[in-house]
């Protein structure tokens, strides 16, 4: 249950030099593609990892060198949108060692069950939230959790520990939020990893020999109990004060799902197949292991760790699932099918930074951010137990999401070279593909010959739609908002979808700038900006597209000036 990510940041340095000037808001320049199966620069991107993944699975890859083992390591992967029923691409690489297994699947597809690690702490959260929405993050966790409750109390009484914030945990303080964010600031588990539980000798390392060792949390001494977690959790000292600074634990998830249970009296198990698996048709996430012929089993059930009980912990990383699952899960969660949209939105967000300033963290989203020619944030959750490596990432701007699901050695290396592979080749091409749509669907002269009215849009190198003329009663409006803010050149209006629409029309809100005014290095405010002339009530930056039943944009209306434009080229 660990989780490394390789820096990211480097390779789109000069991509993010193109649109320094124009500042686009957060989120997608254009509207969602959604004919991307057609998309030439999607198929191109589909090629370029079909030939990077035929690669690393041949160990031909400079991703990787000789990290993958091609006679050990299976490979699952899909890439996938909203607007699809079926995956947009499909990899699967079955090892040697794997078709001549004795047990378990002996070719890998999308059926095939994995362990998938850390990424069950997503699914802990997301039932938190379809149970109680997210009020409750705000609960402080001793209202919930009697063992802490009882912590706190005695921390309280006690005259000479109740100051001592470096060896206790000020648990009365410590919020479901906080755990669901790692900034709880908490230890990162409970006998799980213990050198002192390996069985080795460490003296000989310069080590002291351990005054305890922990009785349960190893392989040899089998999970802990509830009584043993919290026993033992409650000895060690906290690594940060709450909200301090991001920390991966595991723990927070332990205890998130004693939390679920005690709010909903019932199991967590009862909870993930009532809440995911009968309402999306999920037919191999499972708490439990399944039947060995389900699963990819490298080696055997103990060294793969597929047969090993994580019990409490399991909420943290324990879960079971094929990659069909995950894709399933991904799509329903961008779909807004367990949430409503704006309860959505609100999880999809950063919780907290982290010391990288393309890495950030959510609830318990691991969020890329990949500098284009704006910022792209893809919401990631990775994990890693034993032999297996797994990833959900998702692409809100897009709609667009991936599955990656590992088996075999170096499996957490292997997903995140995998990863920023196919990061650097679709975030491109997925705003490529949305730009071309967004030309086709909006760019035009759009007119009103009765009032010498007129606005005519088009895209350039720059992100969004370009508004290039504009025109309202025979008078140069972008000239007028020059005059009228003091600009020394034409401004630069470009238009951003906002997220607002109906079956038939769709809102957009413009950027009004001057280009070349924001001295380099200085952070885009442009959202400080936004609605910020009004004429009449109305916003000079609302426009509103109607469009036809093929969704192309038949008119604009430009709301300050009280018209509609129709397409006429």
């Amino acid at each position: 249950m660990k989780m490394n990510y390789i820096h990211i940041f480097s390779f789109f340095s000069l991509a993010s030099a193109v649109s320094k000037n124009y500042c686009p808001l957060l989120g997608p320049v254009y509207p969602t593609p959604k004919s991307l199966g057609t998309d030439s620069a999607f198929h191109a991107a589909k090629q370029n990892i079909s030939s990077t993944l035929d690669a690393v699975v041949a160990g031909n890859s400079s991703l990787l060198g000789s990290t993958y083992n091609t006679n050990t390591t299976s490979l699952s992967v899909q890439l996938w949108s909203t607007n699809d029923s079926t995956p947009l691409f499909e990899y699967y690489y079955t090892s040697p060692l794997t078709r001549s297994s004795s047990i378990g699947v002996t070719d890998v597809d999308e059926d095939t069950v994995f362990r998938i690690g850390s990424a069950s702490k997503l699914l802990t959260v997301l039932l938190l939230l379809i149970e109680k929405g997210d009020v409750v993050l705000s609960d402080h966790v001793v209202k919930w959790v009697p063992e802490l409750a009882d912590a706190a109390k005695q921390l309280r009484c006690n005259a000479t520990d109740r100051w001592d914030r470096i060896d206790h945990v000020q648990w009365e303080e410590l919020t479901l939020r906080d755990l669901a964010t790692q900034l709880s600031g908490i230890s990162r588990d409970y006998g799980f990893g213990d050198l002192a539980a390996s069985g080795v000798d460490l003296t000989a390392y310069g080590f002291p020999q351990p005054s305890e060792a922990p009785p349960c949390g190893g392989i040899l001494t089998g999970v802990c109990d509830r009584a043993q977690f919290f026993r033992g959790l409650l000895q060690e000292h906290p690594s940060f004060p709450i909200s301090y600074t991001p920390s991966y634990s595991n723990a927070n998830f332990e205890i998130l799902g004693f939390v679920l249970e005690a709010m909903t009296n019932t199991t967590y198990e009862t909870l993930l197949h009532r809440d995911l698996v009968e309402p999306l048709g999920l037919k191999h996430l499972t708490y439990s292991a399944p039947a060995d012929k389900y699963g990819i089993i490298p080696w055997d059930a103990a060294t793969s760790y597929w047969a090993v009980n994580t019990g409490a912990e399991t909420p943290a990383g324990g879960l079971y699932a094929s990659t069909k699952d995950v894709t399933t899960l991904g799509r329903a969660i961008l779909n807004n099918h367990l949430l409503s949209p704006a309860h959505t939105r609100r999880w999809m967000k950063p919780a907290t930074h982290t010391g990288s300033l393309d890495f950030s963290v959510g609830a318990p989203w691991e969020i890329l951010s990949f500098p284009t020619s704006r910022v792209v944030d893809v919401y990631t959750k990775s994990g890693d137990l034993g032999s297996y490596s797994s990833m959900l990432g998702l692409l809100p701007d897009h709609s667009f999401g991936f599955t990656i699901l590992a088996a075999g050695n170096s499996t957490s290396a292997v997903v995140q070279a995998v990863l920023l592979s196919m990061m650097e080749t679709l975030v491109p091409a997925l705003d490529a593909a949305a730009k071309e749509e967004a030309a086709l669907r909006f760019t035009g002269i759009y007119t009103h010959n009765s009032t010498n009215s007129s606005i005519v849009i088009t895209t350039d190198e720059g992100p969004g739609l370009n508004v290039e003329a504009w025109v309202n009663d025979s008078v140069d409006i972008i000239q007028s908002i020059g005059l009228l803010e003091g600009y020394t050149a034409a401004p630069s209006i470009r238009l951003y979808p906002t997220g607002l629409e109906n079956a038939d029309q769709l809102s957009f809100v413009a950027i009004i700038q001057q280009l070349g005014s924001q001295p380099n290095g200085v952070p885009c405010t442009d959202w400080f900006v936004v609605d910020s002339t009004v004429y009449g009530n109305v916003g000079l930056d609302e426009f509103l597209f109607d469009l036809d039943s093929a969704g192309n944009a038949v008119a604009v209306s430009p709301r300050v000036m009280r018209t509609v434009l129709h397409k006429s080229f």
